[in-house]
Formats: C-alpha cells, sequence, structure tokens
C-alpha cells in the first residue's frame, strides 16, 4: 500500500514552510504563520518503491502542488545526491518505513511523470531539474521537452495552458510548441512544450549591441543615427524582425480569442484583443530558427494574490500595450548599459543610449506596422502610432519609480 494521505499531509506543511519560493510568497501577502491547512486532493500517481504521488494542500485560501517521491530509506540518499532540502520525511508504506522526497530530485520519477503527463507517448533518458524560485518546478528531458510542473494551483484553464494551446491550434508558429498538459478535477498540473537549446534572450542580445556602441563612440560627444547603425552590434535588423513576430502575435491572438471593436475615439487602435500584458525583452527569444514569444500568463508568486484577479480571466486592450511593454524595455536596457559605464561617461554614453533606443523603437514598429493584415487592429499612420505610445511609455517609467 502506498503512504496515506494523512501522512503526506503531516509530512507535506512543515516541507512547505520551509522552501524557498513558498516562503516568498508568504512574506509577500503578508502571510507569517500557517493557518487552515489541509490537504484537498491526492493521487497516487505510481505505486511501489519508489512511488510518486500528486498532493494538493490547501493554505489560508491558495493550493500548493507537491510532487512526493518515496524509496527505502537506504537507497534514497544515492537519488537525492545535493538535493538535501528535497526530503519531506519518513512515514510508513505497510510494508515498512519509506523516506518522502520532492520526487522532481529523483530522475527516475521525473521520467516516469513525462509519461504520466504525456498518456505513454513521451519517454526520455536524460533529466535535468532546473532550479527555479517560480511558481513551477522546471525540467528538461532529453534537451528536448520543457516541463512546467505547477507548485501554486489556480483554476483551470491557467492563463499560460490556455494561451499557448489556443495559440498552437490558429497555428501561431513563434513559440515553444505545446506537447503535452495535465489536469485533474479543475487544476492545471504541468504543461510540457518543445525544448529549444541555444535561444538567447532579448535583453542579452540588446545588452550586447549598446556595449559594441558605447565601447566605439563613447567619447563622441554627438552621435546619429547613422552612426549608431554602423556599431558591429547594431541590432534594428533584429528589432524589425521582432515588430513582424510579434504583428503575427496580435493576429493570432485576435483569431484565438476575437476581438473587441472600439469606438473612434482612440485614434491609433481599431480594436481591443487579448494581449500578452508582460512583453519586454526577457518575454521574447532568438533562435537559429527566429524569434520566438514567451511568458504567457502572471506567476502567481510575483505578479498578485491568486484571489486579486479571476483565475484564467483574459486580459483585452489595444495592441499597443505590448507594442508600449517592448518600447519600455528598450528604454531600460539602454539605462541600464549607461549605468554601467564610468561616472565620467555617463552624458556622451545616454546620448548614444537614446539613438539607440530611437533607432530599435523605430525599427521595431517599422516591422510591426508593416505587417500583412496588422491594419485590422492598429492605424497605420507612424506618427498617430508614435503618439499613441509616448503616455503609455511615460506610464511605465512612472510606475518603475
Amino acid at each position: 500500500m502506498p503512504p496515506t494521505p494523512a501522512m503526506f499531509e503531516s509530512l507535506a506543511v512543515p516541507y512547505l514552510a520551509r522552501q524557498p519560493w513558498t516562503l516568498g510568497d508568504t512574506a509577500h501577502y503578508g502571510r507569517t504563520v500557517w493557518a487552515g491547512t489541509k490537504l484537498v486532493d491526492c493521487e497516487i500517481v505510481f505505486d511501489g518503491r519508489p512511488g510518486l504521488a500528486s498532493v494538493v494542500i490547501a493554505v489560508d485560501g491558495r493550493l500548493f502542488h507537491i510532487l512526493v517521491g518515496w524509496r527505502d530509506p537506504t537507497l534514497a540518499p544515492a537519488v537525492l545526491k545535493d538535493e538535501p532540502g528535497a526530503v519531506l520525511g519518513v512515514c510508513d508504506d505497510g510494508a515498512g518505513e519509506v523516506l518522502c522526497y520532492n520526487a522532481m530530485a529523483d530522475e527516475e520519477l521525473a521520467a516516469k511523470l513525462l509519461e504520466r503527463v504525456s498518456s505513454g507517448t513521451e519517454t526520455a533518458q536524460r533529466v535535468r531539474l532546473v532550479q527555479s524560485l517560480l511558481s513551477h518546478a522546471s525540467i528538461v528531458y532529453d534537451d528536448r521537452l520543457f516541463m512546467k510542473a505547477y507548485r501554486v494551483l489556480e483554476r483551470a484553464p491557467r492563463p499560460e495552458v490556455d494561451l499557448v494551446r489556443r495559440l498552437d491550434a490558429v497555428g501561431f508558429m513563434h513559440m515553444s510548441k505545446p506537447v503535452a498538459y495535465w489536469e485533474r478535477n479543475g487544476w492545471d498540473l504541468a504543461l510540457v512544450r518543445e525544448y529549444i537549446p541555444g535561444s538567447v534572450e532579448g535583453r542579452l542580445l540588446a545588452l550586447t549591441s549598446l556595449r559594441d556602441l558605447l565601447g566605439r563612440n563613447v567619447n563622441e560627444p554627438h552621435a546619429s543615427l547613422e552612426e549608431v547603425a554602423r556599431a558591429g552590434g547594431d541590432l534594428s535588423s533584429e528589432m524589425r524582425r521582432l515588430g513582424e513576430i510579434t504583428a503575427d502575435f496580435h493576429l493570432a491572438l485576435a483569431e484565438a480569442f476575437g476581438v473587441r471593436r472600439t469606438s473612434g475615439a482612440d485614434v491609433a487602435s481599431k480594436a481591443w484583443i487579448r494581449v500578452h500584458g508582460d512583453y519586454h525583452l526577457r518575454r521574447v527569444f532568438r533562435t537559429d530558427e527566429g524569434w520566438l514569444v514567451t511568458g504567457f500568463g502572471d506567476d502567481p508568486l510575483i505578479g498578485r494574490p491568486a484571489e486579486a484577479i479571476e483565475p484564467g480571466a483574459a486580459r483585452f486592450a489595444s495592441p499597443l500595450e505590448d507594442l508600449a511593454d517592448l518600447s519600455y524595455s528598450l528604454r531600460s536596457v539602454a539605462a541600464e548599459a549607461v549605468a554601467a559605464q564610468p561616472v565620467a561617461t555617463w552624458g556622451p554614453a545616454g546620448r548614444l543610449a537614446k539613438s539607440w533606443e530611437r533607432r530599435n523603437r523605430g525599427a521595431f514598429l517599422s516591422g510591426y506596422l508593416g505587417a500583412s493584415g496588422i491594419g485590422e487592429l492598429v492605424n497605420l499612420d507612424r506618427r498617430v502610432a508614435m503618439e499613441a505610445l509616448k503616455p503609455l511609455i511615460d506610464e511605465r517609467v512612472a510606475i518603475d519609480r
């Protein structure tokens, strides 16, 4: 027999209370004690030794998901290796004592979980746990698949799962494609997607471009856009392509979630769509195949209390909201690069960075506004778009301060 739900509950609560990601959550929302704790759901995924269970614990209204593994106590240390924090404690499975622990620290059980989540269609030989303080555990399989096993649960459809599946259904190609997902009793428990090795975060590309520019020209008192363009790390062609991909993304969102037509008062936007909502350079990655869009859905441990917004609620807004996010991200990266320069060069470095920002924002908007079909969602007049973006970017500056 596997350990009982009561045994899991007695071990899970102390385990949760000492996890770094859980401590960050309780501190963020002002909870310093664990009240109203109870086990609300338990599935024995695999019985035996080793065994695996999916356990859902309610703590003060929030649902935590723990994947619990167990083995003979004499064998478990060799499996856990350098993961002492993974241990929950000792319990009984009817044949004697077993050591219970975070199953994702056990490569054999993590591989078995992939089989369960994919209904047997996917297997893996190599498993790598990616350390994370977010609301999910991250596991890479054979450098081919990537699983998010959600630690903090939201009612299905979880925004990330909903977005990925709907975008895939309408044929949006510029993202890591979904392979499988795991849902039980109205909760999304895990999502498996393609893993694309060698991808580079947009922010890192931008910083590389700026460092090249500032390293070559920081002593120039005035730099034109043409001089910026001659920098070896010029990013404008990539930003133009990212603008095109962003337009494809918005058109796919419009197809997947529908369009809400706006009144004539908003001259820059013709419609509201389901937007990304947090679209910045950390959310886009450059690969050998082109740009990928990522980061769908708020992380409940960072963005908001789960009860603050209706779970799964789609946010509709002007597409310009995402454009403003990306534009502000360019400004933030420029400021970061200038701050890394010697203080004596901040003046000329700041002027160069502003030229870099204008050039790349212009290239991004040119790519976006030139995309086929985007005129159904926004006014294609670049001057109108720029004027509409200015107050949106200023709002983000004010919030950041």
